[in-house]
């Protein structure tokens, strides 16, 4: 008898078991915001290394590792359009991009180009 109560209790214990559910939740946080002037932010490209950030005049190179310029590319135009950007000019060769845009009076451009399994974005304001 008191074993068919321990058998009992194990299986509903199985049971329960079985209905349980874990919720895992991973959040990530926010890919860095580079700021480049007081109209000119850029967010980094999330999962990719950054290999190098240098400041330029009126602008930023980040060179990332890897090869997937247009990822890389699309990223960084989202990036712009979502902050109010609008591309006005357009060029794509073989491993390299280049984009103007303008937003009121300001004007920036992306240049994305892929040398040696690095991605060079330079970033620049005027």
């Amino acid at each position: 008898m008191v074993r068919q109560a321990l058998l009992a209790l194990a299986g509903l214990a199985l049971v329960s078991l079985s209905w349980a559910q874990i919720r895992v939740t991973v959040e990530t946080p926010p890919p860095p915001v580079l700021v480049i002037s007081a109209d000119l932010r850029v967010s980094l490209v999330p999962g990719l290394v950054v290999v190098e950030r240098v400041a330029e005049p009126q602008g930023i190179l980040v060179v990332y590792r890897g090869n997937r310029i247009a990822q890389v590319y699309e990223h960084h135009h989202r990036d712009l359009t979502n902050r109010g950007w609008t591309r006005v000019k357009h060029q794509a060769s073989p491993g390299r991009y280049k984009s103007e845009y303008r937003r009121g009076k300001a004007k920036a451009r992306l240049e994305v180009q892929e040398r040696r399994g690095r991605l060079e974005v330079r970033i620049k304001e005027g």
